[in-house]
């Protein structure tokens, strides 16, 4: 009712004004016609103004009454003096009438296409936000999307792998009465969700469909991606298994067959044996066991690291830090290690043991590919905004195409210096999993003029610090 009130007023107060132009040009003389092209365009304005053409259809028909009433003989009246006027009536409704609807048409095609571009938009938007954000972001800046193009609230429900989704908007005030329109979610024929729409204004089901489709399109792009990612995580496990499996099994055989064979020579030949054959034959037999005991140590701290570690993150003394592993390093190596530290005390937030580990792992990669007689130094120092420490050796040196390579899970370098056996290539990918866990970088840089060092660099606010734990 509100809606033809309104158009009606329209038509009124606009042939109204028609009237009283025409009434101005009959007054100076105006040939009929001139007051037949007024309420042409009148009832062209009616139409492009109302909702419906059934309203340019009656201003057609009232624009001939008001005509023949105010500027036929006689005036005033419906009758019809001269019979060429009916012929004239005529003419002007069907001028009047086709104007209006070539004029409604126009209109509906404007209407019909601003939607269509409206549409266009809305499903963009849509895309763009299931590739920009996480599943249940996404749903919800959804919801307020649609939401603000329908001025309705929105619901969206969807069940993915086992996980429930949720997502509605109640930023508008809905009658009570109004219907809600809903769409399911589906994948081909299998439902996942659905969505429902509550408006004042009813909502075409095709659009809907449309918009659930592009939904359902997107959601169906996620899965398939998290399948994929399910699968590759898959390979690299198991690739990761096969390959410890193998690094234990072709790297453990052999000094525990060193071990072994010189435990055997000891018991079978004791008696013929020198001090001299029996003390080499027992630090044989101590050199395999440590290394051995490293490596075990290794792959625990492997597979603590690929399960998942927290930290356990305290303010540290980065001095007692060195000398601890200073301390632990000579006691077993008579190889030159030297510290250098700065004057003033440096407080970090680490967790002790695994910044342990991390020093011990690359002091004993130094003392693998450096000679015996070389010198290995363990540097800290804060520079700006930094903290770093390093440890650098005298050995052979990495290439450059190998600098990254050897943070790499199970990759072991070559080197014509290196006096121990081969490694199980774990060390630097656990210091370099280790480091990034506190924020830091490593890196592998040359040691002019021989040599390497590996310098490990973390952000530094000069000890301020909170004790937690994460």
């Amino acid at each position: 009712m509100k809606s033809f009130f309104k158009n009606s007023a329209i038509i009124f107060v606009v042939l109204g004004l028609a009237t009283f132009l025409s009434y101005l040009f009959a007054f100076f003389d105006f040939q009929e016609a001139t007051i037949i092209i007024i309420y042409m365009l009148a009832v062209i304005f009616i139409s492009q103004t109302t909702s419906t053409y059934i309203y340019g259809l009656a201003a057609s028909l009232i624009s001939v009454l008001a005509f023949n009433f105010f500027f036929t003989h006689p005036l005033y009246t419906f009758n019809v003096s001269q019979p060429d006027y009916l012929f004239t009536f005529f003419v002007m409704f069907v001028a009047s009438f086709l104007s209006s609807s070539l004029t409604s048409k126009l209109k509906n095609e404007k209407i019909v296409s601003q939607e269509r571009t409206k549409q266009v938009l809305l499903m963009e938007g849509i895309n763009k936000l299931f590739q920009n954000f996480p599943l249940q972001n996404a749903l919800n800046a959804t919801s307020h999307l649609i939401s603000e193009s329908i001025e309705g609230n929105v619901e969206i429900q969807v069940k993915l792998d086992q996980v429930d989704f949720y997502s509605s908007t109640k930023e508008y005030s809905i009658n009570t009465l109004a219907k809600k329109t809903k769409a399911n979610l589906s994948f081909g024929e299998q439902i996942i969700g659905q969505i429902k729409l509550a408006t004042n204004e009813p909502i075409k089901q095709e659009w809907l469909n449309s918009i659930a489709s592009i939904i359902s399109q997107n959601l169906e792009k996620i899965d398939l991606i998290d399948k994929q990612n399910q699968a590759e995580l898959k390979i690299r496990e198991q690739k990761l298994r096969n390959n410890l499996l193998g690094a234990i099994s072709h790297d453990l055989r052999t000094p525990l067959a060193t071990i072994i064979g010189s435990s055997d020579t000891l018991i079978e030949n004791a008696s013929k044996l020198s001090e001299e054959d029996k003390t080499l034959l027992l630090n044989n037999i101590k050199e395999d066991s440590t290394w051995l005991m490293n490596s075990v140590e290794n792959i625990l701290s492997f597979m603590r690291v690929e399960e998942g570690f927290h930290l356990n993150t305290h303010l540290e003394s980065v001095e007692e830090l060195f000398g601890d592993v200073l301390s632990r390093v000579i006691s077993h190596t008579g190889t030159r290690v030297e510290l250098e530290l700065p004057d003033q005390p440096i407080y970090y937030p680490m967790d002790i043991q695994l910044m342990e580990k991390v020093l011990l792992n690359l002091v004993d990669n130094a003392l693998k590919y450096s000679p015996k007689d070389s010198k290995i130094m363990l540097r800290a120092y804060v520079q700006k905004d930094e903290f770093v420490f390093e440890v650098s050796d005298q050995g052979q040196g990495i290439p450059d195409d190998e600098k990254k390579k050897i943070f790499e899970r199970f990759y072991t370098f070559k080197s014509d210096t290196a006096f121990n056996r081969r490694g199980l290539g774990l060390g630097l990918a656990i210091c370099k999993s280790i480091v990034e866990a506190h924020h830091g970088i490593i890196i592998a840089k040359d040691n002019k003029p021989s040599g390497t060092i590996i310098r490990c660099i973390f952000p530094y606010t000069g000890g301020q610090y909170e004790n937690t734990a994460h």
